[in-house]
């Protein structure tokens, strides 16, 4: 199938809007917007700051994360940094420093007070939002974090690891309370949103589905033919969405495990995907440079984000309103606004 870029049918043109973010000085964020005329593909640009440009050895921003409250906005770097911005004032709050290697999952509580993290360092640190500090690390895998989850009563984290395993974890106290084996390299994991099972994919490309009570396993679905690299329920639960290296994005249902549709389009790995507010849109972020918002139930593509210069690493909604974030290999955040239903 092959993408098109939506011409709208209004007299009066649509407009995208994105907030591009360079991240890796120590200083406030350099901003500028861009504004693309959806019908006729031209484009206006407007510096609020002055452009800074990233000396040395900058880094791809890996992951995202934005609070349930709407307001904070994580970032986590290949340079071992976290950065948390302010959505509402666009200021730099903190700089959260203490990993060992790449930063390369977030997740905030539901209260938006803390922020987990993972690393290729085997570790994930919890970090309190108030004060920018280190709560306590949790040791235990011995292989890259590739994936972290807090549950939506904000009492458990899952962490999934190259070691294999999937551990769950007491967010109060940091200690160990399930270890499940997955067998192969765990890509990704997300809770569902009851909060009574957890999905996971693997570098094998397949997803299971686990009851968090005991850890067993519900589902396991021979999903992709390359590895799952996101996964992410619909708010309504009857949903799940996986994203992989295979190019494809895939809808299940939920718990039935059937495959509702394969949305094809993306011409490289699809890193991320993620679920609208009111689960009536995906996103899709992939290795091709492009993001594509997907309409639902029917998995039609409505329309490609285009700005990028390499590959997308992350996509995430912002709980409230009809904003995007995204971060790329090439060292920036940007924030799209899309057009309402």
């Amino acid at each position: 199938m092959r993408s098109k870029q939506i011409t709208w049918k209004s007299s009066v043109a649509l407009a995208i809007s994105t907030l591009t973010i360079l991240v890796g000085s120590s200083s406030c964020a350099s901003l500028f917007f861009h504004f693309r005329n959806a019908s006729v593909a031209t484009e206006i640009v407007a510096t609020t700051q002055p452009l800074r440009s990233v000396q040395g050895n900058s880094t791809w921003v890996y992951a995202l994360a934005i609070s349930p409250d709407g307001r904070f906005l994580a970032s986590g770097s290949y340079d071992k940094k976290i950065k948390i911005w302010d959505l509402l004032s666009n200021t730099l709050l903190y700089t959260l420093e203490g990993h060992g290697d790449a930063v390369v999952s977030l997740a905030f509580s539901p209260d938006s007070k803390l922020l987990a993290s993972g690393s290729w360092d085997n570790r994930i640190k919890l970090w309190n939002l108030e004060t920018g500090q280190l709560l306590r690390t949790l040791d235990g895998h011995t292989d890259d974090v590739e994936a972290v989850a807090i549950s939506p009563n904000g009492k458990w984290l899952a962490s999934g690891s190259a070691d294999t395993t999937i551990r769950i974890w007491n967010v109060q106290t940091g200690v160990r309370v399930h270890q499940l084996s997955d067998g192969k390299w765990v890509r990704t994991v997300a809770f569902s949103p009851d909060g009574q099972t957890l999905a996971s994919g693997d570098e094998g490309g397949t997803l299971k589905i686990w009851r968090l009570m005991d850890g067993a396993v519900l589902k396991t679905l021979n999903a992709h033919s390359q590895a799952v690299r996101s996964v992410t329920f619909s708010p309504d639960g009857r949903t799940l969405a996986s994203g992989s290296a295979d190019r494809t994005v895939k809808l299940w249902q939920m718990p039935t495990g059937n495959l509702l549709h394969s949305l094809i389009g993306h011409s490289g790995v699809v890193w991320s995907v993620a679920f609208s507010p009111d689960g009536k849109r995906l996103a899709s972020g992939s290795n091709d440079t492009t993001i594509k918002l997907w309409g639902l139930p029917e998995g039609k593509l409505l329309e490609n984000l285009i700005g990028h210069e390499r590959g997308v690493r992350s996509v995430v909604f912002r709980p409230h309103g009809n904003m995007i974030a995204s971060s790329s290999a090439d060292k920036t955040i940007k924030l799209w606004s899309v057009p309402k239903e």
